[in-house]
């Protein structure tokens, strides 16, 4: 019997629709249905205070901005900054023009718009705010002097032409600005929400809404759970690969023995156990972005401080530090620069510091080392050992005996960079992004495009900050997990590249 053309049709039309069929059912096939429906859980390092993309600035708080919120920028998979919230911009001289994208939306279905941006960047640099990353912003006509509360904020160099086109004028030249856009400090704000918060943005599950790939449907405050599902509101290039992605932040078992036994897909680690997750067949990725830094007072003299910093050094701890960390060989981790200077180190000389010490210590009014001296640290488990090793061998050298008492965290530590209030300390210094101005405001530096080496050595030269250690920050993953894309700082994470394969 022969078939008619119609009817010929209609079975290769059915042949066709069961070969799709086959194919998306076979993990070999085309369709990618079976990855979209996938959730990932990733494990905090710890609990986030705050989701409010202005003033957040732990790692654990940035992750999670940097996958509900969309700036005018962003990074695609290989770390190139793309067009984020912004169709298209154009740089005329300073000044910089950004078209909307017409359809972009946050979740609630309103329009993003100029306003958000402008009302965002202004927030930023109001110095009641208190932005940790407002300095990136510098460079916006304005923002220096309204940082400084000698200007109003609306005379910040951002405006809305219209609902969907944003001008931003610079007041100097920035090779890293369009970079910044790509960060928390520059994401939009909804001005009516955060009105309507009273103090309350950002705090809460009601008070967050998201422009960017995925949206935040749950935050448990009192078991820990923030539960982000893929925004269907969103219409940009970055369309979120997986349904969801659970994080948690719980003690009641190590990250490593849940990425072990596949509880969770992926979390930070501490450098000193990647190779143990390595042997167990997981992934790693890392990023030399922190530097050990040991700090004296100048209640010392200059000379006391340089005896005792000539028995500091690789020669006497490097043995003891765990995978992951390295004696450090200058102030600059390689996330800074990969070729970090040299310049001003203080190198270990055991004759010449012995030296300096006894001659110091005959100038002091009863011979003796100061023996209610205490360094303050904090301990993160793995540095420990350093400061044993150092205090030991002082004292075994120099008879000079000192007190060591951790702190309650490395934040207490850090304005030691500036103000030597206490006798020594020794706690990490985490480069928050690639940009040295950045890094180096932490030490009370004001960055001016000098180069690297100089600035070091202005940096050491009072014998008053000396480096230690670098230490990795580690991310590891479960194998599961492909297309995985990370940046240094700003959260590391972007949920949205990663396809899970189940």
């Amino acid at each position: 019997m022969k078939l008619k053309v119609k009817d010929m049709k209609k079975i290769f039309k059915a042949i066709v629709i069961t070969l799709g069929i086959l194919m998306c059912l076979s993990p070999l096939g085309g369709c990618t249905e079976s990855t979209r429906d996938a959730y990932i859980y990733f494990e905090l390092p710890a609990v986030p205070s705050t989701l409010d993309p202005q003033t957040a600035s732990a790692d654990a708080e940035l992750l999670i901005i940097g996958n509900i919120y969309e700036g005018l920028l962003r990074k695609d998979a290989e770390g190139n900054i793309a067009n984020g919230v912004a169709d298209s911009y154009t740089k005329n001289g300073l000044t910089y023009t950004f078209k909307i994208r017409k359809t972009a939306k946050w979740s609630n279905g309103d329009d993003v718009t100029a306003d958000d941006f402008v009302f965002a960047f202004r927030r930023a640099v109001t110095p009641d705010t208190k932005a940790p990353y407002a300095a990136r912003l510098s460079a916006v006509s304005g923002a220096e002097e309204i940082l400084n509360g000698n200007l109003s904020p609306e005379k910040l160099g951002v405006r809305a032409v219209d609902s969907k086109t944003l001008e931003i004028t610079l007041a100097y030249a920035d090779a890293d600005f369009e970079n910044t856009l790509t960060t928390s400090v520059a994401m939009p704000c909804n001005q009516k929400l955060f009105e309507e918060a009273s103090g309350k943005y950002g705090l809460f599950k009601d008070y967050i809404i998201s422009n960017s790939s995925y949206k935040l449907t749950k935050w448990n405050k009192e078991s820990f759970g923030i539960r982000l599902y893929r925004n269907e509101e969103y219409t940009g290039s970055f369309y979120a690969e997986n349904a969801a992605v659970f994080l948690t932040c719980n003690n009641d078992e190590a990250v490593t023995e849940k990425l072990k036994k596949n509880s969770i897909d992926i979390a930070f680690i501490d450098s000193a156990e990647s190779e143990e997750i390595k042997s167990a067949g997981l992934e790693t990725v890392d990023y030399q972005n922190i530097c050990w830094v040991m700090t004296l007072s100048e209640d010392f003299s200059y000379s006391m401080r340089k005896a005792l910093l000539l028995l500091v050094g690789g020669e006497i701890y490097s043995s003891g530090l765990p995978e992951g960390y390295t004696a450090a060989t200058s102030v600059f981790p390689n996330v800074i620069t990969e070729n970090p200077p040299a310049d001003g180190m203080t190198l270990y000389d055991l004759e010449a510091g012995k030296k300096l010490y006894l001659e110091e210590v005959a100038k002091l009014e009863n011979k003796k080392f100061p023996s209610d001296t205490v360094l303050y640290y904090y301990d993160n488990g793995n540095i420990k050992s350093v400061i044993t090793d150092i205090v030991g061998h002082w004292q075994n050298n120099l008879s000079a005996f000192v007190n060591i008492e951790a702190a309650s965290s490395s934040d207490v530590l850090l304005p030691e960079l500036k103000s030597r209030s206490l006798s020594m300390a020794i706690f990490p210094v985490r480069a928050d992004s690639p940009d040295a101005a950045e890094y180096l405001s932490k030490f009370g530096v004001d960055f001016n495009g000098e180069d690297l080496a100089s600035v070091q050595s202005k940096i050491l030269k009072d014998c008053t900050v000396v480096p230690l250690a670098f230490q990795n920050t580690c991310i590891a993953y479960s194998p599961a997990l492909t297309s995985l894309s990370t940046k240094a700082g700003d959260g590391y994470i972007d949920f949205s590249f990663i396809i899970k394969v189940e």
